[in-house]
């Protein structure tokens, strides 16, 4: 519908009207405007949001040079300019407050010139205009639904897949829209938990569904997302993807880096517990030794019984506990003492 406004007349021919578009966050200006870019033919496109203080000026000086054109916009246009001859005024959202809402449609219309303002407003969303009939005294009329729109979506999908930057730009837009939501003056009227974020992000022509606070923990079936594979989506621009990939490149590295360090930490209590066995072991062959370094066959059998309970320790045969009483207990010794000769001389 809004490129139907955007692009067309009601009779089918190409419009010359000049008209503002408004939307409430940076992000989506930038994904619309691009869409409306390549959508819109023959139609000059210019894009003004609060985060290009450099640009704003000089953009919207060539804006208002051009005969007809489109002006994708947040509210930062919204008072204090004059764009002369403003035939409409599109709002793709309400604006956070009810005051900028006639601001916005204060950019056509101006000084006893006609003009028109539109805005979509969601099926939930239509006692707003019972509220700014009372809080603004601004009574709004129905317009009737466009017929035979032209989906367009697919188009903007093809984008998104064709170039990164498209893609990360839709997310980023989508994302925006919902915290906007979420911030909106007329909490009562615009409340998340009604908006079907399904069918927004089809909207939005977003290929998977970003990861966010709103949609965690929830399943939406009738999204229909795309079977490719969203990492593999390259910059059009190559400076772009050059760093892109480098950085994936440096990513994995580090990621290999860390992982000995992971192996380390996880077989760490392996490791004591070997070095505690190891301890077993040396005080064994030191006890034996200490007793008689002279060892005949019963100690010979003794030290191999030892090492055989060290064995099953190892092998899980034995636990711990039987292992220390076994090894603790007292060894006979088996090389009797000669006693001393008495000498009789």
């Amino acid at each position: 519908k809004l490129l139907f406004f955007s692009n067309k007349r009601s009779d089918g021919s190409v419009s010359t009207d000049t008209l503002v578009s408004t939307i409430s966050t940076c992000a989506c200006v930038e994904y619309f405007g691009r869409a409306l870019e390549v959508l819109v033919k023959k139609v000059s496109i210019r894009c003004i949001h609060g985060k290009m203080k450099n640009k704003r000026n000089s953009i919207f000086a060539d804006f208002r040079t051009l005969k007809s054109g489109i002006l994708v916009c947040t509210d930062v246009m919204a008072r204090g300019v004059d764009i002369p001859d403003v035939n409409w005024v599109l709002q793709y959202d309400p604006p956070s407050s009810a005051s900028a809402f006639v601001h916005r449609c204060g950019r056509t219309a101006r000084i006893g010139n006609y003009g028109n303002a539109l805005v979509f407003l969601l099926p939930m969303e239509e006692s707003y205009v019972n509220f700014l009939s009372i809080n603004q005294k601004c009574p709004l009329q129905k317009m009737s639904p466009v017929k035979d729109v032209v989906d367009v979506l697919p188009k903007v999908k093809a984008m998104a897949l064709s170039d990164r930057a498209m893609f990360e730009k839709g997310m980023r837009a989508f994302v925006s829209c919902v915290q906007a939501y979420r911030k909106h003056e007329c909490s009562l009227i615009f409340r998340v938990k009604d908006l079907d974020f399904a069918f927004l992000a089809s909207g939005f022509a977003l290929l998977r569904l970003p990861k966010m606070p709103e949609l965690r923990g929830k399943s939406f079936p009738e999204f229909e997302e795309t079977s490719v594979n969203t990492d593999s989506i390259r910059y059009k621009d190559k400076n772009r993807e050059k760093q892109r990939q480098k950085t994936l490149a440096e990513r994995k590295d580090k990621v290999q880096a860390e992982l000995p360090k992971k192996n380390f930490l996880k077989n760490k209590a392996w490791s004591k517990q070997k070095m505690k066995k190891e301890r077993r072991k040396k005080r064994v062959a030191k006890r034996k030794h200490d007793e008689d370094p002279d060892v005949d066959d019963e100690e010979m059998k003794e030290l191999l019984d030892d090492t055989r309970l060290l064995k099953k320790l190892k092998k899980g045969q034995i636990s711990e506990e039987d292992f220390e009483e076994q090894i603790s207990r007292p060894k006979l010794k088996h090389k009797a003492e000669e006693p001393e000769q008495e000498n009789h001389s």
